[in-house]
């Protein structure tokens, strides 16, 4: 009888533990709250960065097609979301150039659906930062497409990161995903690693003059995941390596061999710096590559090359122009100096020194000159 009561004592404790648990879980999800942004009138708020700012840890943000020019700063553990899931209709566009456009300071915030623009830092910046989910964005015009600085067991995924000096760089940042990204026609390397480790770094699809920066930490990340089933990122029936395109269509994945049909390459691809890709992946489905390419603007690509170009060529013009402009003005001053003489054969040496400090490029011209040159030379 005892243990009978015993019995239904344990089990109506049990039951009260499930019921308070219940009540505790649904009163924490009520306390969230979705905070609507829109650039026009429907929302709650028509800034980002004031939805922000009101909001609490765990709330959402679901903000509207459009275009919003600032800066964010999120200092708060919430979930931005754009609410088509489209980079190309929801915009964020920096308001200050010279600063990064995102920049998350928070564990475990959530960023995704939008177009990052218009920043000549980073895109989105991570600093210092754990547990955060990058997805879903198009992130192009910046120094740094992504840029991870002191960050951990971060997930960078999905996400299309093009026309930017430098794709992904990692700075101190260690046991990141980086997994399915569309890193592609950037001027600089794809992806960067300084003193990063156990990165996991697969299923992205690289075309870039450099896919990777050549670094010795390379070697100390994963280039690959165990192989699974499930559709890569170029419609290959496996998940492995990463797919490694270059702009002359001449990259490892493209000129590989598939002699078992299984979408990945028959060797491993040897990562510049150090590391392996032992799956790389193989172009299987050629219209996945296609459609994947499509999403891609490479006119513009040659275009910013094309700017570059010219922007050496005036910078070696200039150049030019104050080597002959020494010489001349110098000949010109001497030629002065000598019809004066011949006119006024009084006048002392001490005179025609001083005629000698004339024309030609001050110091803080020829300062100016330089910082150019090394702005130009360092965009290139």
């Amino acid at each position: 009888m005892r243990r009978i009561k015993g019995h239904n004592f344990r089990a109506f404790k049990l039951t009260a533990l499930a019921i308070t648990l219940a009540v505790l879980c649904t009163c924490s999800a009520s306390s969230a709250s979705n905070l609507r942004v829109s650039s026009a009138t429907d929302g709650d708020y028509i800034s980002l960065q004031a939805a922000i700012d009101e909001a609490e840890a765990g709330d959402t943000i679901i903000v509207s097609p459009g275009t919003y020019v600032e800066n964010l700063k999120i200092n708060k553990q919430v979930q931005i979301w754009s609410e088509s899931g489209n980079p190309e209709d929801t915009v964020i566009r920096a308001a200050e150039p010279t600063k990064s456009a995102v920049e998350i300071s928070v564990d475990r915030a959530s960023f995704s659906g939008f177009a990052i623009e218009g920043s000549e830092k980073a895109g989105i910046l991570l600093t210092g930062v754990n547990s955060c989910y990058i997805n879903n964005n198009r992130v192009q015009g910046a120094e740094y497409g992504i840029l991870l600085k002191g960050s951990d067991s971060n997930t960078i995924s999905n996400n299309l990161i093009t026309l930017d000096e430098k794709g992904i760089r990692l700075e101190n940042s260690n046991s990141n995903d980086i997994i399915g990204n569309t890193i592609a026609y950037n001027y600089g390397p794809g992806i960067s690693l300084e003193a990063s480790s156990k990165n996991l770094i697969y299923n992205n699809y690289f075309k870039n003059a450099e896919n990777v920066d050549e670094k010795a930490a390379n070697a100390e990340n994963l280039w690959q995941s165990p192989l699974k089933t499930k559709k890569n990122i170029v419609s290959g029936p496996y998940i492995g390596g990463n797919f490694w395109a270059d702009l002359e269509g001449k990259g490892y994945s493209e000129t590989g061999v598939d002699e078992n049909s299984n979408g990945i390459c028959d060797t491993s691809y040897n990562i510049t710096g150090g590391g392996t890709d032992n799956y790389p992946l193989f172009p299987k489905v050629p219209n996945a590559v296609k459609a994947l390419e499509s999403n891609l603007n490479a006119s513009a690509y040659e275009q910013g090359l094309a700017d570059m170009e010219k922007a050496t060529s005036s910078e070696t013009t200039v150049n030019k122009t104050e080597e002959a402009t020494g010489p001349a003005a110098e000949n010109a001053t001497d030629e002065n100096i000598t019809n004066e003489n011949t006119t006024d054969k009084n006048a002392t040496n001490e005179e025609g020194s001083g005629e000698k400090e004339s024309p030609g490029p001050g110091p803080g011209i020829v300062g100016l000159a330089v910082g150019a040159a090394y702005f130009l030379r360092r965009d290139r």
